[in-house]
Order: C-alpha cells, then structure tokens, then sequence
C-alpha cells in the first residue's frame, strides 16, 4: 500500500507545548542549581576553619608557645563578614587583655596587649581570613539545625567521651557519635555579645602541651569540654544546609553537616 506524506511541520500547539516542557525543566534546574555555590561557599568556609583550627594546634606545639584564634562572628543576620585571628601570644595575657578591651573589641587591632608585655607592642599575627559574607551564625546551633532530634547512634554507653575531651558537656546527642556529647544548642558555644544585636566574639587557645580552651568575649575560660560553631548560608538553603565545626579540648577537630 502506498503512503502520501504531508510536509506541514509542526502545529503552534506542539510548538508551545515543547517551549513550555522546556521552560519549566529550565527553572527546576536553576532553583536547584542556584544555592549550589552557596553551600560551596559554606562547606569549603567551614573546612578551611577546621584546617586553620588544627594548624593553630600543631603551630603551638612546634613553637612552644600559646597560640589563640580570635573569632568575630558578628551578628545572625546580615552584616560584616565573620572573621578570625590566628595570633602568638608569647605573653600569655590575650585573657586579660580581651577582659581590658571588653565590652567594645571587634577587631585584633583593638586588643593590644597590656603588660608584661612591653609598651606598644603587638600579637604577631600569623594567619587571618573570613568567610563570604552571606555565611552567618546559625541561630539555635547544630541542635536547631537537626530539628532537636537526638542521633540514633548515640547511647547511654558513649556518655563516658571515651578521653575525647575532658571536663563537663553538656551536649544533646544530635553530633553523631563518638561526638554526641558536644554542646550545641548556641551558634558558637563559647562566643558572647557586648548586648543583644552586638557581634558574638570568642576565641580558642591552644597550649604547648596540645590542651585546647574556649574563652568569652571578656576572656573567661570555658569549662567545657568541647565546643561547637554553626554556619549556614543565608541565601541559599534551609537549616539543612547548617555545617558546624566542632573542636575538643584536647584537640580534635572535625566538621558536620545537618543534611544527613
């Protein structure tokens, strides 16, 4: 049987039907696409923070002498970017000098140390960066960001810290193990605020003999015996995209991400 092809083309209505498929498959890829780079931004932050935490340590160690990370993770919402501070504190007294300077330091320029050391001098300053600035706190913490739910693997058998850290915790189980024990329930565990609305400041000391302290916006030493930080991407994402540092004070570092 003979068959007779029409050459017509396509109608208006298969025409549209295809820019609308393609259309629609555009904005699904974009929306996806579009907080990629944020939460690059964010991991690649957070994992630069845990290298320049655990070069702090071993620095303090080969030096012999205390080295501290001063933190400015200004405010939760949108504002200057967070910064740090990797500083050689021959003199032992950044402490008294974040007591002397408090409430109102923001920056390293304004903590010039006080005596011993000798008149005008300086923390030497040895590593200093920030993160993008749409990188913020995460308000609640890791806990807030896991929505309160405790990790399965974390037992009544792993409240020991198994010589992770030592001293008091007072974590929630959301930080799987053998880290459920890692306070979280802060944005950055050890930082304070001059007053609400003012930047969240801290810093981490790290000693000769590789022991690890967190101290306050005025320099008062934690008990704790571990910290955690949250950040996430205002931008792009939700809480899930929450990545938090945590550090122990015996030096171990390590970093976690609430998507999992």
């Amino acid at each position: 049987m003979k068959r007779t092809r029409r050459n017509t083309g396509f109608s208006l209505i298969e025409v549209m039907t295809v820019v609308g498929i393609i259309a629609v498959l555009a904005a699904l890829s974009f929306a996806a696409l579009d907080v990629l780079p944020q939460r690059t931004r964010l991991t690649g932050g957070a994992l630069e923070f845990s290298a320049v935490i655990s070069s702090a340590r071993s620095h303090a160690y080969g030096r012999n002498q205390r080295v501290v990370l001063v933190l400015n993770a200004d405010t939760y919402g949108l504002g200057s970017p967070i910064q740090y501070w990797v500083v050689v504190d021959p003199w032992s007294n950044m402490s008294a000098t974040m007591a002397a300077k408090y409430p109102g330091w923001r920056t390293l320029k304004d903590l010039a140390p006080g005596a011993p050391a000798p008149a005008g001098s300086e923390y030497s300053l040895f590593d200093s960066g920030h993160f993008n600035a749409s990188v913020r706190l995460f308000e609640g913490g890791f806990f807030e960001a896991m929505g309160h739910v405790a990790h399965k693997g974390c037992t009544a058998s792993l409240d020991a810290k198994i010589g992770l850290a030592r001293g008091p915790t007072t974590g929630s189980d959301v930080f799987p193990p053998p880290f459920c024990f890692v306070p979280d329930k802060t944005a950055c565990t050890f930082c304070t605020t001059d007053s609400p609305g003012k930047p969240l400041r801290g810093a981490i000391f790290f000693e000769p003999d590789g022991t690890v302290n967190f101290a306050d916006a005025e320099g008062k030493l934690s008990p704790d015996g571990a910290a955690s930080i949250t950040f996430w991407p205002t931008s792009g994402g939700g809480k899930e995209s929450a990545q938090a540092v945590v550090i122990t004070n015996t030096g171990i570092v390590r970093t976690f991400s609430a998507n999992r």
